[in-house]
């Protein structure tokens, strides 16, 4: 028996305990609690982990003394240890931090409102809140494991915002390093919190894997970052953070569709979707990312029938959609928008042999590279070599040469993944006329 079948069974029995001694049935207790009979029914009997808000309600109702919330607790704790082994055997180790010096310093901004960069405070939500920015790991409040509280949960949050705006603006040195300090930092402050505020550090943790996982991507590291963003997917659906399962599978998608495996990439992006279907942003996410492998398969109906929903649901974007996914919203949502188009219609002309979708490949290209926010420098490098490409699909290669020759030098060392794959394409699409763009480095 694992580590979480225990600790379900253990909550069941004290649950079934406390709910006989109150006298109630489980249909009764799940009404007082605001659950579906079915969901006490599972709890009880070991099926299903109990979320840390469930346990804080029964616990008052049934005057359990904080017992309940103790357990529930620790099976939280447990998940973000990754012990998923059976009891007795080795647990599954996370993956170590790269080598390097944690360089980054977080902006001299004292202050971060939440929600920012789609990190929602896990105490105040979408509401929102002023949360300090620490000036690095040493500075949240907490991680000498003696005071975890609130203050811990704002500290982690603020410092996450700093590390996803660097990953944004391309600053140097190796991001990875700092962001999985933090993390394992994090998972050895789970099991010291109580009640909500481990379940918000549990949110975090997810968020930060996500991240982690998304940086091994950019390093070639599939292997690890696919251990990452399973371990985000975990402890998100654990802890409630539906948002950051869903950016986690769609990131497992967009690797599997990197490595040319679309069918892989439409099992993940379905699975994204399916996470919480009454949040349009989620839906949007993975039509896209299907559109994308659809394209890959030669599939020009899906592709067109996918990417036509998601532009339309992307009109109908509410606050909430704004608040998790600012980067499918606005400017940014449109250039995001145009630059998948770009890829799917480009990877769509390759298969086809069809120029005039390489034509429309190309002025989707060219949006997205025209709205790209110039502090994005990497994007803005991955999207000149797609629109290079492009050219290069329709059979422009003299275009294709004089677009991608000023950034060869910024390219050629850039080291990430996405920006690489990107350049691989384009020496293939060239063929003998590459050589002209390494005499401009």
């Amino acid at each position: 028996m694992t580590h979480e079948e225990t600790g379900r069974n253990e909550f069941g029995q004290e649950l079934r305990r406390l709910r006989e001694q109150a006298g109630l049935t489980q249909v009764q207790l799940a009404a007082r609690l605001g659950y579906h009979h079915s969901y006490v029914s599972k709890i009880e009997s070991g099926a299903r982990e109990p979320r840390i808000a469930f346990a804080d309600k029964a616990d008052d109702l049934l005057a359990a003394g904080g017992s309940l919330l103790a357990v529930a607790t620790r099976i939280r704790a447990r998940l973000c240890a990754g012990l998923v082994a059976s009891a007795g055997e080795a647990s599954v180790p996370l993956p170590r931090a790269p080598h390097g010096a944690d360089q980054l310093r977080p902006s001299l901004t004292r202050y971060v409102r939440l929600p920012a960069f789609g990190v929602i405070c896990p105490s105040h939500g979408i509401n929102g809140c002023a949360a300090p920015v620490p000036g690095g790991l040493a500075e949240v409040p907490g991680v000498d494991g003696l005071t975890v509280g609130a203050e811990t949960l704002h500290g982690f949050a603020a410092l996450l915002t700093t590390y996803l705006d660097a990953d944004i603006s391309e600053v140097a040195g190796d991001l990875a390093v700092p962001v999985e300090r933090a993390l394992r930092t994090l998972t050895t402050l789970v099991p010291m919190a109580r009640g909500a505020q481990a379940n918000g550090l549990l949110q975090l943790a997810a968020r930060y894997a996500d991240l982690a996982g998304w940086l091994r991507v950019k390093r070639g590291q599939h292997g690890i970052a696919m251990t990452w963003l399973h371990r985000s997917v975990e402890w998100a659906l654990a802890s409630g953070g539906v948002a950051t399962a869903c950016e986690a599978l769609s990131s497992m998608g967009v690797l599997a569709m990197i490595e040319g495996d679309a069918a892989t990439a439409l099992d993940y992006s379905g699975a994204a979707a399916a996470v919480d279907r009454n949040r349009r942003w989620m839906g949007v996410h993975a039509q896209l990312n299907q559109a994308r492998a659809h394209a890959m398969l030669g599939d020009h109906r899906e592709f067109a029938r996918l990417s036509r929903a998601a532009q339309r649901a992307a009109d109908q974007f509410d606050d909430r959609d704004r608040i998790e996914a600012p980067w499918l919203t606005g400017a940014a949502g449109a250039t995001y928008v145009a630059s998948h188009l770009a890829g799917g219609l480009r990877d769509l002309a390759e298969v086809t042999g069809r120029s005039v979708i390489a034509d429309r490949a190309v002025m989707y290209a060219e949006t997205s590279l025209a709205n790209v926010p110039a502090r994005m420098h990497g994007s803005r490098l991955m999207l000149t070599l797609r629109l290079a490409d492009s050219q290069a699909c329709r059979g422009d290669l003299d275009a294709a040469v004089e677009l991608a020759r000023p950034v060869m030098a910024a390219v050629t060392s850039a080291p990430a993944t996405p920006i690489r794959h990107e350049l691989s394409r384009l020496r293939t699409r060239l063929g003998t006329r590459f050589a002209e763009l390494l005499d401009s480095i």
